[in-house]
């Protein structure tokens, strides 16, 4: 029987002492009162609120979206082979991840979520994961992409192997039967793998977000970059939520927030970055349409300690932008590292005006 539906096994015993304001007091991100119902209102995490109904105001779908440039570019062999090599590899692993996000939010986070409002953050972000997959697979259509060379590129491409492995085994490492939060070693493992989603978020995907931009910033696969312009500003949200998601849990459990953990956590982001860095120089060899390899290391670097600064872990790398033109794709929508507030930009449905 799945959490909190406890309350509802037996027969009827009223239970005066309990009201909605002692459940409330009792909410918790993990390990809170949880009786099953998701009664969301009023809110212990109002922040959570907020990130949906963020959420919400950015609808949007991939048929939207006119691909027919691309096509033309693609078929008339507008990019050279090292352009359509790089494309293809970004697109590859980009498209393999969301569909990794989906499997372990949904069961590797999400039933462990007590608060109702988080859960339906974290649910909505689900939605959005498949609705990233389904793009992808609308765009490889629409393009004229052969599907082996992008959703099978990690089966000839040792590279992609081994980093779609690492996303998956870190992925699932607390996905086992013995495992809960309830005790403080599996509190400090749920954060950790928060922690991971966080790098799989709001690191992996740089490297390709940055391609497509580059691609669009030259006019070449202008509806690749729209659309990885809907995807990014999701991404953005979705990193503002679980960078929030750490920051409660280490609010409302503190005992978990130990040095071990810390040292743990900011070495996983640094060998993430690492990890990044390696897959997005293999992608654009020595160079590729102005963007160097150590151009590129920095960028990733720079986003590394965005990711570090959010949830209290400071620095490792100090690195500037080196892309100040990405704001004219972003308009500096990139998270920033104090965002445990709540604030959330205003969108609309189907635009992409930030």
């Amino acid at each position: 029987m799945p959490v909190g539906n406890k309350m509802f096994q037996g027969e009827f015993t009223e239970m005066d002492e309990m009201t909605n304001q002692s459940i409330i007091n009792k909410r918790r991100i993990i390990n809170g009162y949880d009786d099953g119902l998701l009664q969301a209102s009023p809110l212990k995490h109002p922040w959570a609120r907020d990130i949906f109904k963020g959420m919400q105001k950015n609808n949007w779908v991939a048929e939207e979206i006119s691909f027919q440039k691309d096509k033309e570019q693609w078929e008339n062999n507008d990019l050279n082979e090292q352009e359509r090599t790089c494309f293809l590899r970004a697109l590859a692993f980009a498209s393999n991840l969301d569909g990794l996000l989906v499997n372990s939010l949904s069961e590797v986070i999400k039933p462990h979520i007590t608060s109702p409002e988080v859960v339906l953050a974290v649910a909505r972000q689900i939605y959005e994961e498949c609705l990233h997959v389904d793009s992808y697979s609308c765009m490889v259509e629409a393009v004229g992409l052969d599907p082996e060379e992008v959703y099978g590129l990690y089966r000839k491409d040792k590279d992609l192997f081994y980093k779609n492995k690492r996303v998956l085994e870190s992925m699932y490492k607390i996905n086992r039967a013995d495992f809960s939060t309830k005790t403080t070693e599996g509190a400090k493992e749920f954060l950790e793998a928060c922690t991971t989603n966080l790098i799989f978020e709001g690191i992996f995907f740089f490297s390709a977000f940055l391609v497509f931009y580059n691609f669009g910033r030259h006019n070449k696969m202008p509806g690749s970059k729209e659309m990885i312009q809907f995807i990014n500003r999701d991404e953005d949200l979705h990193v503002r939520l679980f960078v929030n998601i750490i920051n409660s849990i280490k609010e409302e459990q503190p005992e978990v927030w130990t040095d071990d953990l810390k040292s743990t956590m900011r070495q996983n982001i640094i060998d993430s970055v690492e990890m990044e860095i390696e897959w997005g120089v293999s992608c654009i060899g020595e160079g590729i349409l102005g963007i160097t390899p150590v151009m590129l290391k920095e960028y990733i670097q720079f986003i590394g300690d965005m990711r570090l600064d959010s949830i209290g872990l400071g620095k490792a790398f100090n690195s500037l932008n080196p892309f100040p033109w990405l704001d004219e794709f972003t308009q500096n929508n990139m998270i920033e590292t104090n965002f445990f507030e709540g604030t959330v930009r205003e969108y609309q449905s189907g635009s992409l005006e930030w």
